[in-house]
């Protein structure tokens, strides 16, 4: 495959952290738009969403990432930089499993918890990515039907993705992911498409 048109919206700060290899983690539950979060597909483009993302979300580690993000609105040209091969995808629908994995995500436990009791009866979705570098960043005119709060968008037109590199070895990956995987490997799978 060449190719993708299948995009996840995520804050452009955690696009970020994905492709320096400094996480492999998403947490999510969804859009307002969306009963559920489902993961329609196991490869898919990183749409850098800039309007919800707030420094004080983040652990403080991960806050400097926030200077390097460029200030752009979410209905301007869409960037892609990278795409993703899902690795896992887990549900957390207890407290304590989310508490087990804070030190592997990027936001605040005050955060990860108010998206948790966030439609109580829904789980969280934990995503384990493992990220691609683009050759080059491939800029899309925004579409309407792009917009509002919803996880995924299928593009009008296909982002080219051959010559994308992995962001980590395969061994730097297996390193990053190795201590979440031991406390995800306890959940449920959250249910996949191809």
């Amino acid at each position: 495959m060449d190719s993708l048109q299948h995009a996840l919206k995520e804050w452009a700060v955690a696009v970020r952290a994905l492709e320096r290899g400094e996480t492999a983690l998403v947490v999510r539950k969804g859009g307002i738009r969306e009963k559920a979060f489902a993961v329609p597909r196991t490869r898919f483009l990183l749409l850098p969403g800039y309007e919800h993302q707030r420094p004080e979300l983040l652990k403080p580690e991960y806050r400097p990432l926030m200077d390097e993000i460029p200030n752009l609105t979410d209905d301007g040209p869409l960037r892609f930089s990278s795409f993703v091969e899902v690795a896992g995808a887990y549900e957390v629908s207890e407290a304590e499993d989310l508490a087990a994995l804070d030190p592997y995500h990027m936001w605040t436990s005050e955060y990860a918890e108010s998206r948790f009791r966030w439609r109580p009866k829904k789980p969280l979705t934990v995503l384990v990515l493992r990220t691609y570098l683009l050759p080059e960043t491939v800029e899309l005119p925004y579409r309407e039907a792009y917009g509002g709060c919803k996880s995924w968008i299928e593009l009008a037109e296909p982002v080219p993705v051959e010559g994308a590199r992995p962001a980590l070895s395969d061994e730097g990956f297996e390193e990053l992911i190795s201590p979440a995987v031991g406390v995800l490997r306890k959940l449920e799978p959250a249910p996949m498409g191809s």
